[in-house]
């Protein structure tokens, strides 16, 4: 039995003194040829090659040998840097995407003057494409504003979404039936109000013809109402830059027994025209105006006011189509009819030139024009709620 335990212990004592033997190697041989070669290997990566002398030299070529060789080493640096400056460039983006928009404002409208404020002014896009979907809506950032824009014969009182307490809401008050079907949204918007859920309104107003918006006036913050501001198509006495401005009534946006060939001999024929004749309707201002600038024909406008309420403001004595004359309009303005046959005379003199020329001046007009209002719708908005 003791002879058992003697070769026994005898076993560990000698597998201890193996593995002290080794560790000894390791500690005081390979670490210290190690720790050399790694001192050559970082003077090698810093760009300078230099040997201390013959041995170290042969340690840094064992080295070589018993090291894998990676000849992408310094490609995989570089491209590992520009992957995580790419990934930091990508959390930058998505924490600007993220941060807190605190200046929305959402748009509510079903009336074509609502098209023509989000697709022409503010140049914003709206999906689906289809113009017969029920429910369409798009997001875009003009300035310092965020703007949600929604609408489509779904678009109903309640059935909005309400992420922000800032609103424009788009509504036609050209005639009885279309005001009855205004009130109930003016109606809806009120109770946001008093509920606290909304802060701010405005309003942009297709208003009657003859500028009898009188349904409108109890809705009105200076008279006890929610509505801020007002921008009003047609040119109303209201009209005072403080909280009416007028608004343009633009190309028209709707289809009712339009069809795709009847659209395109349309707009044929306003391509193909110098001059586009755009007599009064019920108001002077009409649609034809702004299509005919559209597509470069020069708006021949009959310059007289219609019956009704219309006419100058407080502010202006200019009109009718004051806001087109204020923004410098290069159409041709007649008083009376008589006066186109001398104006056609003077077509027959001017070359194929001069005709070009104008109709530049034409389209780059109407692009200033839907620029600057742009702006100025964006810069009320954010002046007036924020």
């Amino acid at each position: 039995m003791r002879v058992r335990w003697k070769r026994a212990a005898g076993c560990l004592a000698f597998i201890y003194g193996l593995f002290s033997l080794y560790a000894a190697y390791v500690v005081f041989i390979q670490g210290h040829r190690g720790s050399r070669a790694a001192a050559a290997r970082e003077r090698r990566r810093g760009g300078s090659l230099v040997w201390q002398n013959e041995e170290e030299q042969r340690d840094l070529q064992r080295w070589q040998e018993e090291e894998e060789w990676n000849p992408w080493e310094e490609q995989e640096k570089v491209d590992n840097t520009l992957q995580r400056g790419s990934e930091l460039q990508g959390f930058q983006k998505k924490v600007v995407q993220i941060s807190p928009r605190n200046k929305i404002i959402q748009i509510w409208g079903k009336a074509a003057i609502g098209l023509y404020l989000w697709q022409h002014i503010l140049g914003g896009p709206l999906m689906p494409s289809d113009v017969t979907a029920g429910w369409r809506e798009g997001e875009l950032k003009a300035g310092n504003l965020y703007f949600r824009f929604f609408t489509g014969p779904a678009v109903v009182p309640g059935h909005i979404s309400l992420d922000t307490g800032n609103l424009v809401l788009v509504l036609n008050g050209r005639e009885e039936g279309k005001i009855k079907f205004a009130t109930q949204w003016l109606h809806y918007v009120q109770t946001l109000h008093q509920t606290h859920k909304l802060n701010h309104t405005a309003l942009v107003l297709l208003g009657s013809e003859e500028c009898d918006n009188g349904w409108i006036e109890p809705y009105l913050r200076k008279h006890e109402g929610f509505i801020d501001l007002i921008f009003l198509v047609y040119d109303s006495p209201w009209i005072n830059e403080v909280d009416v401005y007028q608004w343009p009534l633009g190309v028209a946006t709707w289809l009712p027994q339009e069809t795709n060939d009847s659209l395109k001999k349309y707009q044929d024929a306003l391509l193909q025209s110098d001059l586009t004749l755009c007599p009064v309707g019920i108001n002077t201002e009409c649609y034809r105006i702004y299509e005919a600038c559209a597509c470069g024909s020069v708006p021949v406008v009959e310059d007289i006011m219609t019956p009704g309420q219309c006419g100058n403001s407080s502010i202006s004595q200019n009109a009718p189509l004051r806001l087109l004359k204020s923004m410098g309009a290069p159409f041709i303005f007649v008083k009376d009819w008589r006066e186109l046959p001398a104006i056609l005379e003077k077509e027959k003199t001017m070359s194929l030139q001069e005709k070009n020329q104008r109709r530049r001046i034409v389209t780059e007009w109407f692009y200033q024009f839907r620029t600057q209002l742009r702006k100025k719708f964006v810069d009320i908005l954010e002046n007036r709620f924020f």
